[in-house]
């Protein structure tokens, strides 16, 4: 009877750590996803060409502020004027706007005549603002045949 207990636990022990494992590769996955939803929107917010028959609608007001932020994000550039590419710097800008952090970022215009200082819980809520406008006149312009 002991050699049956035995096996029993090994085979537990194994169990639970492929359990571990498949639970930290989900883990994984979720946070993919729940970064990639958070790119997505972004990107139908920023640069749209027209909206509302509104030329300057991605330009203009919270959605300026949403472009900075783009920018911020993946245009950072060091000091001799090279692409700075550190995609620790973006993962952590996703969570702090995920999670609407009450830290400040400066964001500067492309041609440094424009600088916001803004938190992310700022940015979350015109994140949130702007995509809810594009996905409420998607909604009332579809139709269905």
């Amino acid at each position: 009877m002991p050699m049956i207990g035995a096996r029993f636990y090994t085979q537990l022990d194994s169990a639970q750590l492929r359990s571990d494992v498949i639970e930290n590769e989900l883990t994984k996955e979720v946070e993919n996803g729940r970064l990639f939803r958070l790119l997505a929107k972004l990107g139908t917010i920023n640069e749209r060409p027209e909206y509302n028959l509104d030329m300057q609608w991605s330009e203009t007001g919270d959605r300026y502020m949403l472009k900075l932020f783009r920018d911020y994000l993946f245009h950072q550039v060091d000091q001799t004027g090279a692409p700075w590419i550190d995609m620790a710097h973006i993962v952590q800008c996703l969570n702090k706007l995920d999670s609407g952090s009450p830290e400040r970022i400066c964001l500067t215009s492309r041609d440094e005549q424009s600088v916001l200082v803004v938190s992310y819980a700022e940015l979350k809520q015109n994140y949130e603002r702007a995509f809810s406008e594009l996905l409420s006149s998607s909604q009332s312009h579809s139709t269905f045949t």
